[in-house]
């Protein structure tokens, strides 16, 4: 017998013995290996129209997709009003969107400014978006707007990302908009639809609520909600650099204008979620840009009637309040009107260089598309006007006026009790009977005093006022300034 016939056997079995060993160990670690899995979130907030920073963004996301495989794009509102190439385009709004698709944006939810061109546009908006716009609290199935899906469930690698959507709503049940956009829309208070939503936990591996309400109340959601992993939010224009913790969910908000977006990355064990960070990573001083995003941008940007001039300025305008003159001087000019007001918040701009007055500089100061409404006031009329507004915000003074000038009288508490009228030449106004008062929509139908919402609707946008105004006065030269508050006695 040849006995090194079988110790060669022998051999070549202990060595298939050993692979199939290491086979199983290999096996056995594999599957394990499988079942540890990474989703990274990158999202933005409060865009704002501002398409000149995609092509920054398109490689900051390009970054992140070469490090990580499994890359989910979301948005959190407010993706329209305050850029001209946006606001004014011929599709309004189209730009953001177009771009917004080319990058591969999976879901987003609506922001107050999404409803600014109204429920037709906005309903076109979101047809065209190749994602899904979700919000659970609002009602539109009776309006233009149609409706809209609460929330929409991502199913990445194996693992199912549930995002629900939520807007805020005032004190008056609607978002910060024009009421006028919202015919047969209303809308629920936040906290009132989260016993509605707390099962939808169980179709999900990690729930994440995306909402335009603000970190103060996307806090409160946390408590009330214990059922969410994760909240990306918007509304505030709140930086948070690293996560804020409430109730053991992870909240997070990029600020806006995209000059940060924000970083989730999530990991799971055998499809539980057990990891997960958030940080705001800086791309406005992203220096190598995506040449293909710059040259869409660039097509939207370059449109000849954004560069038409209209004026010059003689001098730079410093101050926000010299740019609202230039805008409630407009209004009197073109109404005949004995006093304008304009709201602080719809000044978008703070500073004008000295030089020409294009098209594009007056849609950026005045992006919403607003008209001029006629009140009849009495003196007691407009000092309500501005009394009540100012004592229900933080008691700033929030409208710009044109001709004259107004000094808010304050008591001990720093509460508004009285306002003193000066005409253009600093004379104390004469009374009479009424005024003849212009003001935008928006202020004609939100602010409280009396014939709020009575007034007469005229066909003069706020801008073309604006443009024919300084066409007739230029060059411009600031004001003084126009608006002042009593030392607290």
């Amino acid at each position: 017998m040849n006995h090194d016939y079988f110790k060669l056997h022998i051999s070549v079995l202990s060595k298939l013995h050993v692979c199939m060993v290491l086979s199983w160990i290999i096996l056995l670690f594999g599957c394990q290996n499988t079942g540890e899995k990474e989703i990274v979130i990158i999202s933005t907030n409060d865009i704002h129209g501002r398409i000149e920073q995609f092509p920054k963004l398109a490689t900051f996301v390009e970054q992140i997709k070469a490090k990580h495989p499994n890359v989910i794009l979301v948005d959190a509102g407010d993706r329209f009003t305050g850029n001209p190439y946006v606001d004014h385009a011929k599709e309004k709004g189209l730009p953001v969107i177009s771009l917004m698709n080319d990058l591969g944006y999976e879901v987003g939810t609506l922001g107050n400014h999404e409803f600014d061109f109204g429920q037709k546009t906005l309903r076109a908006r979101i047809n065209d978006a190749t994602f899904p716009i979700v919000c659970a609290n609002i009602n539109s199935s009776r309006g233009e707007l149609d409706s809209i899906p609460p929330y929409y469930i991502i199913k990445k690698d194996g693992i199912r990302l549930g995002f629900l959507g939520l807007v805020q709503t005032g004190a008056d049940h609607i978002p910060s908009v024009n009421p006028e956009q919202l015919k047969d829309i209303t809308f629920d208070h936040y906290l009132d639809k989260v016993a509605d939503y707390r099962s939808l936990k169980q179709q999900c591996d990690v729930l994440i609520g995306l909402t335009h309400l603000g970190v103060d109340e996307d806090s409160t959601l946390a408590t009330r909600m214990p059922e969410l992993d994760i909240i990306i939010g918007g509304h505030s224009h709140t930086l948070l650099k690293t996560p804020k913790e409430v109730n053991n969910v992870m909240i997070g908000q990029t600020g806006l204008k995209l000059q940060y977006a924000g970083l989730t990355i999530l990991k799971f064990k055998q499809g539980k979620l057990s990891e997960r960070s958030y940080q705001s990573c800086l791309i406005d001083t992203i220096t190598r840009i995506d040449s293909s995003m710059t040259q869409k941008v660039k097509y939207f940007i370059d449109q000849p009637k954004f560069k038409e001039v209209i004026g010059a300025t003689s001098l730079p305008f410093k101050s926000q309040e010299s740019i609202g003159n230039i805008v409630t001087d407009a209004m009197t000019h073109s109404t005949a009107s004995d006093f304008a007001f304009y709201n602080q918040g719809g000044i978008r701009l703070s500073e004008l260089p000295q030089g020409n007055i294009t098209l594009e500089t007056i849609l950026s100061i005045e992006p919403f598309g607003n008209h001029i409404v006629i009140h009849e006031l009495s003196l007691s009329d407009i000092k309500t006007l501005i009394l009540n507004h100012f004592n229900q915000e933080d008691r700033i003074i929030d409208l710009y006026v044109s001709p004259g000038s107004y000094t808010i009288v304050q008591d001990e508490q720093g509460k508004g009790t009285d306002v003193i009228f000066k005409d253009r030449n600093g004379r104390p106004l004469v009374k009479k009977a009424t005024y003849k008062v212009a003001l935008n929509n928006y202020v004609s139908v939100e602010y409280d005093f009396p014939g709020k919402g009575k007034g007469l609707h005229t066909d003069i946008s706020v801008v073309n006022a604006m443009i024919d105004f300084i066409r007739t006065n230029t060059p411009l030269s600031p004001t003084d300034k126009r608006t002042y508050l009593s030392s607290v006695k």
